[in-house]
């Protein structure tokens, strides 16, 4: 049976094939990115120097995007999170670039997402309050030219946040699933 890229034929355009060691390593990371390279190497059972060189190479392949540290912005500056889905009024490819770089801009949106389905991006943007949030709205309409509606939740707290997850069971059940779908479509 050939091993590699090709044996998940459905996998998505540019996934990456890890082994085992690498999915250790990225599950370690996942878990704390303060890890030192001997602390990783000792965690995943193989030389630091080797550790290194594979943790070089998801960095190069564009698996490990950076290293972050979670910080409690409603602790550090008393902020309030607020989900907020918005749909563009004119969805023209000039209209959608000015309003993804005005999101892009905003240093109170802390992320903004492109979706498939009735809306068109579910942001999360911080404020101390409502005021501000709707002052941040006000500059987002201002920076694309006042082209979208927008609903707004606000965040009472997290159930699950990003690096919760166990990512070991996610990569298994994601690979599962893949080729699950694979076999059911004969490919």
């Amino acid at each position: 049976m050939a091993q590699g890229p090709d044996r998940h034929p459905r996998r998505r355009k540019g996934a990456k094939h890890v082994d085992r060691i690498d999915l250790n390593i990225l599950a370690a990371l996942y878990a704390s990115a303060r890890l030192s390279k001997v602390q990783m190497s000792e965690a995943v059972g193989i030389s630091a120097g080797r550790c290194h060189q594979r943790m070089q190479r998801l960095e190069a392949d564009g698996i490990v995007r950076g290293y972050h540290a979670d910080v409690d912005l409603g602790r550090l500056t008393g902020a309030v999170q607020f989900l907020t889905q918005i749909t563009l009024r004119n969805d023209a490819s000039d209209r959608v670039r000015q309003f993804e770089r005005a999101a892009a801009r905003t240093p109170e949106v802390l992320w903004c997402l492109s979706v498939l389905g009735q809306i068109d991006y579910i942001a999360v943007i911080a404020a101390p309050g409502i005021e501000r949030y709707q002052e941040v709205i006000g500059e987002l309409r201002q920076l694309s030219g006042d082209e979208f509606e927008f609903l707004t939740y606000a965040i009472s707290g997290s159930v699950k946040a990003a690096g919760q997850a166990d990512l070991r069971a996610l990569v298994t059940r994601l690979g599962s699933a893949a080729t699950a779908a694979a076999t059911r479509h004969g490919t």
